[in-house]
């Protein structure tokens, strides 16, 4: 594997240093319509231009766009990772990146409360494997590796808010070609777990809502058929590694409360006729549990499966990263 240090190293040798002063201003800019740390501004130089230098090595414009799957634990930061990269890649080295997310893909409310009653009560909840439309999904990825000069798409937005997908004409328009795609989500990349490691409940919910394992059971099944196609899109797998699950929650609480701060921002002055649903941190505490089982697997998987592993401190704080050496 070759560490950060080496690839900064070697950005220096072929990069004028003004590249990263000129990019500041846009990724500070880029931040704060995220909500973000505006701190996170100051990694330019040993992880956002680094790595941003390393996908343009390995991008094919003229030929298709070059997919890259980001993964990690829920309030990690991998939306604000994808999308501060794929602004460097269209400022800095003028290659048209998009950001895909997973959140982006959940069935509407009513699809989901549908399959729900199909299935089990516990699809309801938003998240687990099942409540994305991964049909969509497919076809959305496919568009992109079509999509031609002048020709134009739009993405899907979720409004975690009002926990439902928002309507067709405020989704996220996009222009081709298409040179790079980060695909990100919590889950995306992951395998089935070992049908053997479901039989015991570990929280609350599953012991007394899923006392059987049948919608454990289920959530495995759409990872080892519908998730599995959608994740052989994927050219590259980063990963972003948490140092335990018990931070979890503490960055997904953060997460909720960043969004309740800024509802006005979000919906403006129609805040007020709508159905908000934030939740509190006891509720979050509930909620994660339909989480747990499937972010405890994949702190003990994926980085065998990533190809580039990110190793976050309890900060959030990248503190070292490698991609792999080729020959």
């Amino acid at each position: 594997m070759r560490t950060s240090s080496e690839l900064k190293t070697e950005l220096a040798k072929s990069m004028p240093g003004s590249l990263s002063q000129r990019l500041r201003f846009d990724v500070e800019q880029t931040l704060k319509s995220l909500y973000a740390d505006e701190s996170l501004a100051d990694r330019i130089d040993d992880l956002f231009l680094p790595f941003s230098n390393w996908v343009r090595e390995r991008s094919r414009p003229n030929v298709g766009p070059l997919i890259l799957g980001m993964s990690g634990a829920q309030g990690c930061g991998k939306t604000t990772f994808c999308t501060v990269v794929s602004h460097i890649l269209k400022k800095g080295f003028d290659l048209n990146a998009v950001v895909l997310s997973l959140d982006d893909l959940y069935l509407t409310r009513s699809d989901r409360m549908k399959y729900s009653q199909e299935a089990h009560d516990l699809f309801s909840v938003r998240g687990v494997p099942g409540t994305h439309d991964v049909e969509l999904a497919d076809t959305i990825i496919q568009r992109l590796k079509e999509l031609k000069d002048g020709e134009v798409m739009f993405l899907p937005v979720f409004d975690k808010s009002m926990d439902d997908r928002k309507p067709v004409h405020r989704w996220t328009q996009v222009e081709g070609p298409v040179d790079v795609v980060f695909f990100e989500g919590w889950c995306v990349g992951l395998g089935e777990m070992p049908r053997k490691t479901l039989q015991e409940p570990i929280n609350e919910l599953e012991a007394t809502r899923d006392s059987n394992g049948e919608w454990r059971r289920l959530v495995n099944d759409h990872l080892k058929h519908g998730y599995r196609a959608l994740f052989e899109h994927i050219d590259i797998l980063l990963w972003m590694r948490a140092p335990n699950y018990e931070v979890v929650y503490e960055w997904r609480n953060k997460q909720e409360r960043t969004l309740e701060d800024h509802l006005y921002d979000i919906h403006g002055g129609i805040l007020d006729t709508l159905d908000i649903k934030v939740m509190s941190s006891d509720e979050l505490k509930e909620f994660m549990q339909h989480y747990e089982r499937l972010t405890r697997f994949m702190l003990s998987s994926m980085s065998g499966r990533a190809d580039v592993v990110f190793t976050l401190n309890s900060a959030q704080k990248v503190i070292h990263w490698e991609v792999p050496i080729e020959h």
